[in-house]
């Protein structure tokens, strides 16, 4: 039977007003008309809203309406429609789930609008849904809040912890009930929840309000220094918040207007706040603050190591140079380190003659064997790009032998390789490159060392290698390299060796534990109301207890990914999943491809993205940017699902004619997606078209890859990305190349471009 529900214009439904009845839609009838039958030829007066075939229907359309992102007018324009669905579905069928599901989203759709309606539902869905007792009980205590009963509010909190004991709000009861007791002006009950809220969850965004209001009932009380020493918590431990400035106002004024001044302690810690939150800038100018106030204290070397650091991430290098350079001569804990960051910023600023000097000032630090292979890596990848291949190559086997049984040894070996193919000498480089690989099958450098193992046999004109090709697709059939070798071999039988090692497989059994747990129905029943976050939370905390549960790893990341926690899935799918995901060596279900490659997003790319530009290949860039972190902040800053820096932004926004773009706006995914598929669409503009620069240009900048473009844009792409001298750089175009493709193969649309250097 189908629902029909028509409304006069401009009329909200009876219920925004009404209060003291025993059920709801009592007084619908002067706003509201429904019909159990099919309705048919409406007069453009009397539109109807909706028409459904069933309960769940009419309820699955009202959650889609509630939950579209929007403001305004047009955003009420859409909770109105699903209000009025909602209300149909409990006038029609009021005994069935989906109606004790409308009530229950009537009421977290009313919490703000009309808080006392709100309550009603809530309460009825108390005794509907007991599942959810302790959200409902925290909506309610919510609704009693924005009506201004904070006393009901806080009381109301505090059962919820006795009612569900496992309930995952604690902290966030502890938050909102310590705020409720201090607007009821009970600050010893505030300052207690206040007080354990901030000591469980420090990084809470609630954190900072707290604590203010924390210091203002310690105030209250007379508590004078604990209240100043909360202040310069905030101040010291939330330096970008707006409490932050408050804090230092309040402190003041408890001085009688004398202005107040930060110890060095508390002066560094703000410091390291700001590098924590990747505020380069204003962590360079509080450890300089730091360093001049404080010339004899025992943290200095660590806060000028830091500086230093900050600096190369803003690129003012010879700012940092200056420090490392200091830091090194002194012969302090931190002289070490800071020789391996000086031998970094000689390479980046071309200094050569300096970093080969470097190499004399060993035997004076204490350098560790590691500290060493790394400072004559970098040595050798100067006379390397200075074509000294024979320095190079020596600097490189002295990196080898001291890195022995370290990364670094692995590193030292591939660039010899490397070496002797630029030069052309096959024969050696394809004996060290199986070195490489002797030992190591599972290594970082395993796919690779067989790849251009295989190119130089290729270019030996070896028929083996084509047998070099197919044993590297055997092998590795999901990496970047066997997507390299389908591109140089028609060899039969290549293309169904990627697609075996994809092997489709259904979720071993095993689950039926985890789909009974009380926090798995929960996650379901929240997602069901539209509460994605709370339910990607529910779903989270099985986690630990399933580490060594396949089937139940499955099953939560999968409905991690349906909860919209891309970012936590795709984690959690990469961690556990990670050999038949990303190099073939395991069968895995379709389901899970869908988390490991999200499309949830590909609507906002379309209307973003450029004609020139392949959606698949913006969703790439998400997937290795940040992983699908909406909140992600990278260590130079850059921010959200693109990781765009804020500079970056405004620089588009004015050449796109976009309103002006902050930094806190690149965290709306919407905004991020937008700057960031119209920055890659003047890449590949700019680049002609070619995805292996644009790519490259995306991470290390334009200007830089038009200079590597000058001097190797001659090589075939393969042999180019190779040689990106920034290894953060060459190792981001590979992973987001090859994502690309998965994402194309996953899409069923494939990829006809057998060339590196072109879109599909």
């Amino acid at each position: 039977m189908r629902l029909v529900a028509h409304v006069k214009p401009g009329c909200w439904p009876a219920m925004w007003v009404r209060r003291h009845v025993t059920a709801p839609l009592v007084f619908l009838s002067s706003c509201f008309v429904l019909s159990g039958v099919p309705y048919a030829a409406p007069t453009p007066q009397d539109q109807p809203d909706l028409v459904c075939e069933s309960a769940e229907e009419c309820y699955r359309a009202a959650l889609n309406q509630a939950t579209q992102p929007g403001t305004g007018s047009a955003r009420e324009e859409r909770v109105h429609g699903a209000v009025e669905r909602l209300m149909a579905i409990q006038q029609h069928d009021p005994g069935s789930i989906w109606a004790k599901r409308a009530g229950l989203l009537l009421g977290l759709l009313l919490v703000e609008r009309d808080p006392g309606d709100a309550v009603f539902y809530l309460r009825a869905a108390q005794r509907d849904i007991p599942l959810l007792e302790d959200y409902i009980r925290f909506w309610i205590a919510e609704a009693l809040l924005t009506m201004g009963d904070a006393a009901r509010a806080a009381v109301q909190m505090e059962y919820i912890l006795d009612a569900v004991p496992d309930t995952l709000l604690a902290n966030r009861v502890g938050f909102r009930g310590g705020e409720a007791w201090y607007r009821a002006d009970q600050c010893g009950k505030a300052m207690a929840l206040l007080e354990r809220a901030v000591s469980l969850g420090p990084q809470d965004p609630a954190a900072p309000s707290a604590l203010l209001n924390l210091a203002d009932c310690q105030s209250r009380e007379n508590r004078v220094a604990d209240a100043q020493a909360t202040l310069k918590q905030i101040w010291t431990h939330y330096p970008q918040t707006p409490e932050a400035g408050e804090a230092v106002i309040r402190l003041t004024r408890s001085l009688g207007g004398e202005p107040w001044r930060p110890t060095p302690e508390e002066q560094y810690g703000r410091a390291l706040a700001f590098l924590n939150l990747s505020l380069h800038e204003e962590a360079v100018a509080d450890l300089q603050k730091f360093l001049a106030s404080a010339p004899g204290h025992p943290k200095r070397g660590e806060a000028r190591l830091k500086l230093g650091t900050a600096l190369v991430r803003l690129k003012r290098y010879d700012q940092a140079r200056q420090v490392f350079l200091e830091l090194v001569a002194d012969r302090v804990a931190e002289s070490d380190d800071a020789a391996v960051w000086l031998a970094r910023v000689y390479l980046r600023q071309g200094e050569g003659d300096k970093l080969l000097a470097l190499a004399r000032s060993f035997s004076r630090l204490a350098l560790s064997d590691e500290q060493k292979a790394t400072i004559q890596m970098l040595m050798g990848t100067w006379l390397e790009d200075q074509g000294r291949s024979d320095q190079a190559l020596a600097k490189y086997r002295q990196a080898a032998q001291a890195g022995e049984g370290t990364t670094q040894q692995a590193d030292a070996l591939w660039r010899i390789g490397w070496v002797h193919y630029r030069a052309g000498h096959f024969a050696e480089a394809r004996e060290t490159l199986q070195e490489l690989v002797k030992g190591r099958e599972d290594g970082p450098y395993a796919a690779q060392a067989l790849y251009w193992t295989a190119r130089a046999a290729e270019r030996q004109k070896d028929r083996r290698a084509a047998d070099l090709y197919l044993k590297l697709c055997r092998q590795y059939a999901l990496t970047y390299y066997c997507q390299l070798a389908h591109f140089r071999t028609e060899l039969p039988g290549v293309a169904q060796v990627s697609a075996a090692g994809a092997a489709l497989a259904a979720p071993a059994e095993g689950r039926v534990a985890v789909r009974q747990d009380a926090h798995y129905l929960r996650a379901s029943e929240l997602k069901l109301v539209g509460m994605d976050q709370d339910a990607a939370r529910e779903v989270a905390s099985l986690i630990e207890r399933s580490v060594r549960d396949r089937p139940a790893l499955m099953e939560l990341s999968m409905l991690l990914s349906e909860a919209g926690a891309y970012h936590h899935a795709l984690r959690l799918a990469r961690l556990h999943f990670r050999e038949g995901l990303e190099r073939g060596g395991d069968t895995v279900p379709p389901a899970l491809w869908q988390v490991a490659y999200p499309t949830a997003y590909l609507p906002t790319i379309r209307a973003h993205a450029g004609p020139a530009v392949d959606p698949f290949l913006v969703a790439a860039i998400i997937r290795e940017e940040s992983q699908y972190d909406t909140r992600a902040v990278s260590r130079v800053g850059a921010i959200g699902l693109m990781q765009v820096m804020p500079a970056t932004a405004q620089a588009v926004a004015k050449k796109q004619g976009l309103p002006d773009i902050g930094r806190g706006d690149l965290f709306d995914q919407e905004t991020n997606i937008r700057v960031g598929a119209r920055y890659m669409e003047q890449l590949l503009q700019q680049f002609a078209g070619n995805p292996v620069q644009a790519v490259a240009a995306y991470n290390a900048g334009p200007q830089i890859v038009a200079t590597w473009i000058a001097k190797n844009g001659h090589r075939e792409p393969d042999e180019f990305v190779e040689m990106i001298p920034y290894q953060e750089t060459r190792q981001y175009v590979k992973r987001v190349l090859r994502s690309y493709r998965e994402y194309r193969r996953l899409s069923g649309g494939g990829c006809e471009v057998r060339f590196l250097d072109k879109v599909c």
